[in-house]
């Protein structure tokens, strides 16, 4: 592993003590990304598994986590090997979720015992909740038996519809909105049925203050759920769609004030377990239409870092943050990597938390440019990125051998 002089060493749990200078470059485990969106295959205007491997590198992102929700669906065993092997042409390490359901459904259950064997670390429908409950208690069972999460993507799809978190707001702004319930409703169930089953259910993208207790009382219960949040539920609030912008638009949406302090705490006390990108790229035309008529999704590999940064300015321990996406997600999934700890490791990125730069259709990687931060200018740049002890990327302003 190579470290910079004067660089600090982060483990995946805490910086090194011989160096409290946070001045100098940080050395930090490669990050891992449990949740974002690749649209490889049948997607690939969006981005392919490729160019969303290029861009999370960029990010200092060694591994992710790709979600079926493509075209097809990755719902079988050829799907899972179809996508294995374009990923072991990609520059960084990608693992598969398989869908629960055929074609996501919700109808009848997929290949799920052939995809454990073709090498899936999860389940999901994501982008759609599995509405009947006797499936979806089917389906928890067959993961159980397994020993692989179903990973729930919780909204009730009798609430849903709207564009924005309802409240004062969406009010305000004249927007069709969520109820925050919406989420917190199908967290109830998936909890039940989590602990009926005995499975391990993971709640994606949390953003409610009722989700956050739910889920931290069921973890006080012995129910074997576990959760993450998406980093920009940490930074936006509803109110922040005053400029109708469709890059800020995201499913779930941008929490109230109450609601992101709710998920300040639940960070804080480890009712939530990591933090995700939720990475979903878009073209350019597919998000230039008017607020209510686009699709949700940001992209976010590489803003992770600074963004980060920018929620510590909030009175999060940045070492807490950095741990949410290293070694908690490396534990939660039982896979290698987050930490720095151990012998040679390989996977590692050097990070400059005081660069500036802009994140424009020049410094951008990823195929789509979805983000509210372009045109801005960000704090903290990867200077470096090493995965299975390649360098992935490099800032061509800075070199490092």
């Amino acid at each position: 592993m190579i470290i910079p002089e004067g660089a600090i060493v982060f483990d995946g749990e805490k910086f090194s003590e011989q160096n409290t200078d946070l001045n100098a470059l940080w050395v930090l485990p490669g990050l891992i990304d449990t949740h974002a969106h690749l649209r490889d295959p049948g997607q690939l205007w969006r981005e392919d598994i490729f160019s969303g491997a290029r861009s999370a590198a960029h990010g200092g992102i060694t591994t992710v986590f790709a979600m079926p929700n493509t075209t097809p669906a990755i719902d079988t065993e050829q799907a899972v090997l179809y996508l294995t092997e374009r990923a072991k042409k990609a520059c960084i390490d990608v693992k598969i979720i398989g869908a629960i359901t055929k074609g996501r459904e919700g109808k009848e259950l997929a290949e799920m015992g052939k995809m454990a064997r073709a090498g899936v670390v999860g389940f999901s429908d994501d982008g759609t909740f599995l509405k009947d409950s006797s499936l979806a208690r089917h389906a928890m069972e067959y993961a159980s038996e397994l020993g692989l999460p179903i990973i729930s993507h919780c909204e009730d799809p009798y609430l849903k519809g709207g564009h924005m978190r309802e409240g004062w707001y969406s009010t305000l702004y004249g927007v069709y909105a969520i109820p925050s319930v919406t989420e917190s409703i199908a967290v109830s169930r998936e909890i039940e049925l989590s602990y009926l089953t005995k499975a391990h259910v993971h709640i994606a993208h949390v953003s409610t203050e009722r989700s956050v207790k739910l889920i931290r009382q069921a973890k006080a219960d012995g129910i074997d759920v576990t959760c993450d949040v998406c980093v920009h539920h940490l930074l936006f609030q509803d109110e922040d769609l005053w400029d109708y912008d469709t890059s800020k638009k995201i499913n779930p949406p941008f929490p109230t004030s109450k609601e992101q302090e709710e998920l300040y705490r639940g960070l804080e006390d480890d009712t939530i377990d990591a933090i995700i990108t939720d990475h979903a790229p878009y073209a350019i035309h597919e998000k230039e239409v008017e607020f209510q008529s686009a699709p949700f999704g940001i992209i976010g590999f590489e803003t992770l870092l600074s963004e980060l940064l920018m929620v510590s300015k909030r009175g999060l321990s940045i070492e807490l943050l950095l741990s949410k996406v290293t070694s908690v997600p490396a534990k939660l999934y039982g896979i290698e990597g987050g930490t720095l700890k151990g012998n040679n490791p390989t996977d590692f990125t050097i990070f400059d938390p005081n660069a500036e730069w802009i994140v424009s259709d020049k410094s951008l990687i990823s195929k789509s440019r979805n983000t509210p931060f372009l045109g801005k200018s960000l704090r903290g740049k990867v200077l470096a990125t090493f995965s299975n002890g390649k360098k992935v990327y490099g800032d061509p302003k800075w070199n490092v051998m």
